[in-house]
């Protein structure tokens, strides 16, 4: 650690203040941190009672789809010294280290995924047909499928169905090439039906091929929470299907916003979607 490190270091805890001694006080004293310090969601083995005792000291704890999310501020210290003061059990690895975990993967899903589907229509393009030339990247997650290394062809794996879902639309895809939603949400494909898709490739048409995200593509507001959803509608349907859903590979799907209002542009096709609001 350097000399600036150190000194960082210092005035953060000099800024906070000395850490509670006893448990009287503590959910003002944490209410005073929250304005300080941004807060990091963590994924966190917690019991109904810990959930309770959490909650009273006016921490934010979902729980919900087999998970607990704990909203705790930015400093590992803090937290550690809540748990100890709460009667909770020590987080596995010390407070600071489940946090910096949490902030890493929080800035990792601020991003678009790496591979797109093609980027078709440019933004001068969008422009001429009256849409913004702010590009955005909307995220497809398709099951059993991989990319050929060599030309980043999607291919699918092992026989098993290919689903893909739109997290930010909450829908389910009826096709990927071209991409098109559902006219339903996840929370009624079940009752709707889920498509398995089928991925072009022989004689008669080509392989999907992806390509690096274009670095001006935005992600959206909310993407972090928009697939935290879609993974779970995917975990609930791997339960559903007997395991024939497995991991899934994350797409940027690349769009343009509205001038002002109405729907999104496709950029790989050119065609209108269903309004979304992205910023």
């Amino acid at each position: 650690m350097t000399h600036d490190d150190v000194l960082t270091v210092l005035r953060q805890q000099r800024a906070r203040g000395p850490l509670p001694s006893t448990a009287d006080g503590l959910s003002g004293w944490i209410a005073a941190l929250d304005k300080r310090l941004p807060p990091a969601s963590l994924e966190l083995p917690l019991g109904a009672d810990a959930v309770s005792r959490l909650r009273a000291v006016g921490l934010a704890v979902e729980a919900s789809g087999g998970k607990t999310v704990l909203r705790f501020s930015a400093d590992g210290d803090a937290l550690d010294r809540t748990f100890a003061l709460l009667g909770l059990p020590a987080i596995d690895g010390g407070g600071a280290a489940a946090l910096l975990a949490a902030i890493e993967r929080e800035a990792e899903a601020d991003n678009p995924p790496a591979h797109s589907l093609p980027l078709r229509i440019q933004p001068a393009k969008a422009c001429s047909l009256g849409w913004s030339s702010d590009l955005f990247s909307l995220t497809v997650l398709i099951s059993n499928v991989s990319l050929r290394e060599h030309d980043r062809a999607l291919l699918p794996t092992d026989g098993r169905p290919v689903v893909a879902v739109c997290a930010e639309y909450d829908r389910p895809l009826t096709s990927l090439d071209p991409p098109s939603v559902a006219g339903y949400r996840l929370g009624n494909a079940r009752a709707e039906g889920v498509p398995m898709l089928r991925l072009g490739g022989g004689w008669l048409r080509s392989r999907l091929r992806l390509e690096p995200t274009a670095r001006l593509a935005r992600a959206t507001a909310g993407r972090p929470e928009a697939v935290a959803r879609a993974e779970r509608f995917l975990d609930e349907l791997d339960d559903a299907w007997e395991q024939r859903i497995g991991s899934a590979l994350q797409v940027a799907w690349p769009v343009y916003r509205p001038e002002h209002a109405g729907p999104l542009l496709d950029a790989v096709v050119g065609r209108p979607l269903p309004e979304m609001q992205l910023r």
